[in-house]
C-alpha cells in the first residue's frame, strides 16, 4: 500500500476549559517549524467547543478539498471512550455518526486522509467499519490507554516535527515509536482495516454452519417461487463459494473506491483473500 498525500496539519482542540491543553501546545510548537520547514505542510488550529462545530469543521475540512485541493491530515484532541467522543461541552456523538462526515471527508481527498486521535479508546472508530462501506481513512493512529499530557505531548510532538521535516508518514510514525513507550500506541491503515474486516466477514458468513444456513435459506426462497428443477444443497454451496471472490472484489472496489478513481486499482491492488 502506498504512501498518502497531504499538505496540511489541522488541529481540532476540544479539551475542556481548565484542564492541561496539549492541542494548543502542539499547535505552538509546530507553527514555526511549518515556517522553518518550508515549503512544508500547513498548520492550522480550529478550537470546537461541541458536537455541532465538530461536525461543521469537517464540512469545511471537505469543502477546502473539494474546492481548493487541500489535503488535511486530522488532529484531534478530546475525551473519548469506546461509544464515541466527548467534547469540551460534554456533547457525545458515538462512533457510527463520526464515521459518515470522516468517510466522506476521505472521500473528498482521494482517500488520503490520515488521523491522529488523542483521545483514549479512539481505535474504537476502527471498529465500526462494514464490509461494503468506503474506506473511513487512509490512515489512523491513537492511543492503547488513557495517556498523560506529557505521554501524548511527547508522542505526537516527534510524530509531527519529524513528519515537518521528512514529509514521510512512515519515518513520522518510527519517531513518535522512539520517543515513548513500546505499546503506548497503535496504528492501522485503510488495508489492514479492509483485511480484518474481511476476515471478520469470513469467519461470521462463511463457515461451513454459516453457508448451510444460507443455503438452506436460499433453497426455501426458490421452492417458495417455484423453481425447478430445484438446485441440490451441494450445488447452492458451491455456487455461495464460488461467488466469494466475486463479493471480495465488489466490496474492494467500493472501499477503495475504485468505481470513483480507478487509479486506485493499481494503489491499493489488494488481492482475494481465501
Amino acid at each position: 500500500m502506498n504512501s498518502n498525500r497531504f499538505n496540511q496539519i489541522l488541529v481540532i482542540d476540544s479539551i475542556p476549559k481548565g484542564e492541561y491543553n496539549t492541542a494548543r501546545r502542539l499547535f505552538e510548537d509546530l507553527e514555526p517549524h511549518a515556517s522553518a520547514y518550508s515549503p512544508s505542510p500547513d498548520v492550522r488550529y480550529i478550537r470546537v467547543e461541541n458536537a455541532a462545530e465538530f461536525f461543521q469543521c469537517l464540512l469545511m475540512a471537505k469543502e477546502d478539498a473539494e474546492q481548493h485541493d487541500v489535503i488535511p491530515m486530522l488532529h484531534i484532541e478530546c475525551h473519548g471512550n469506546e461509544d464515541g467522543f466527548q467534547f469540551a461541552d460534554g456533547s457525545l456523538v458515538d462512533w457510527d455518526e463520526i464515521k459518515i462526515p470522516i468517510t466522506e471527508l476521505n472521500v473528498a481527498t482521494g482517500l488520503n486522509l490520515m488521523i491522529a486521535v488523542a483521545a483514549c479508546t479512539g481505535g474504537a472508530l476502527a471498529k465500526v467499519m462494514r464490509m461494503g462501506d468506503r474506506a473511513p481513512f487512509w490512515g489512523l493512529i491513537g492511543p492503547t490507554r488513557t495517556l498523560t499530557a506529557g505521554e501524548l505531548e511527547k508522542a505526537y510532538v516527534a510524530l509531527y516535527l519529524t513528519l515537518l521535516r521528512t514529509k514521510s508518514p512512515a519515518d513520522a510514525v518510527k519517531a513518535m515509536e522512539q520517543a515513548t513507550t513500546p505499546g503506548l500506541f497503535w496504528r492501522t491503515t485503510a488495508q489492514g482495516l479492509f483485511e480484518e474486516a474481511w476476515r471478520s466477514y469470513k469467519s461470521e458468513h462463511c463457515t461451513t454452519a454459516a453457508l448451510e444456513k444460507r443455503g438452506a435459506r436460499m433453497r426455501a426462497r426458490l421452492r417458495e417461487s417455484g423453481v425447478t428443477p430445484l438446485p441440490s444443497m451441494e450445488q447452492l454451496l458451491s455456487r455461495l463459494i464460488a461467488h466469494e471472490p466475486i463479493a471480495f472484489a465488489r466490496y474492494r472496489q467500493t472501499f477503495f473506491m475504485y468505481d470513483i478513481f480507478p487509479d486506485h486499482s493499481n494503489r491499493f491492488p489488494i488481492e482475494y483473500i481465501a
